[in-house]
């Protein structure tokens, strides 16, 4: 969670920074807007996903290692091999990488857009608040999940997109769905995701150029019905 925040952020104090600096002017010349944003979220992505893997490599390191790790460190290699660790079946990570991809494409886009409608990284303090929120909820959504995996709130939240990348996993670790409900779950957060990174697409494109005073809602209504 704190990993793909981070990148989540990152993306659009990086659509700021190039918008303020008119960097973004020369990009746009020489490459479409709408793939800038993909590989901006891609790029953001790929390197979240690097050292979420380094993180689990180093875990599956010490799992497997921790008798000789132990004993060079004054701890006996007995004692080190009764401390159990936590298993992440094969399954379970897929339900995992699934949906963080799912969730990290929605949401970083919708970063990207805010940041291409700032003008500086203060407002995107203001524009930002409304995705915290569903951020913010989408935690408490799993906090509530672990205590009742399938009751009937967690199982809506599991087919919103915007709460499902938080919600199924822990349900899925604590309570495993049947496929068919996991499945239906990740096809319907992939539509919410296409459908807000079309949206997002349409903001960043011509929000990026514009520059002086916030947009209101009409206009960026209007950005996103413009052919």
């Amino acid at each position: 969670g704190c990993v793909s925040g981070a990148g989540r952020s990152g993306i659009m104090s990086a659509v700021v920074e190039e918008k303020s600096t008119r960097i973004m002017e020369v990009l746009i010349s020489t490459v479409r807007p709408f793939d800038l944003l993909l590989g901006k979220v891609i790029g953001v992505g790929g390197a979240v996903l690097l050292q979420l893997a380094i993180w689990g490599g180093s875990a599956s390191v010490l799992s497997l290692f921790r008798g000789q790790i132990a004993g060079s460190i004054g701890m006996p290699a007995q004692q080190a091999s009764s401390i159990t660790l936590p298993t992440i079946t094969p399954d379970m990570l897929i339900v995992l990488f699934a949906f963080f991809i799912l969730g990290f494409f929605l949401f970083a886009s919708a970063y990207a857009a805010v940041g291409s409608m700032c003008n500086s990284t203060q407002e995107t303090q203001q524009f930002a608040q409304p995705l915290t929120l569903l951020v913010v909820f989408g935690f408490f959504g799993a906090l509530a999940a672990i205590k009742h995996p399938d009751g009937p709130a967690a199982r809506l939240m599991s087919f919103i997109p915007l709460t499902s990348p938080f919600v199924v996993p822990v349900r899925y670790a604590i309570s495993p769905q049947p496929w068919t409900e996991v499945v239906a779950s990740m096809l319907v957060t992939l539509a919410g995701g296409l459908a807000v990174i079309w949206v997002a697409g349409r903001i960043y494109r011509i929000g990026v150029l514009a520059y002086g005073k916030r947009p209101t809602p009409k206009e960026i209504f209007r950005w996103i019905r413009a052919s």
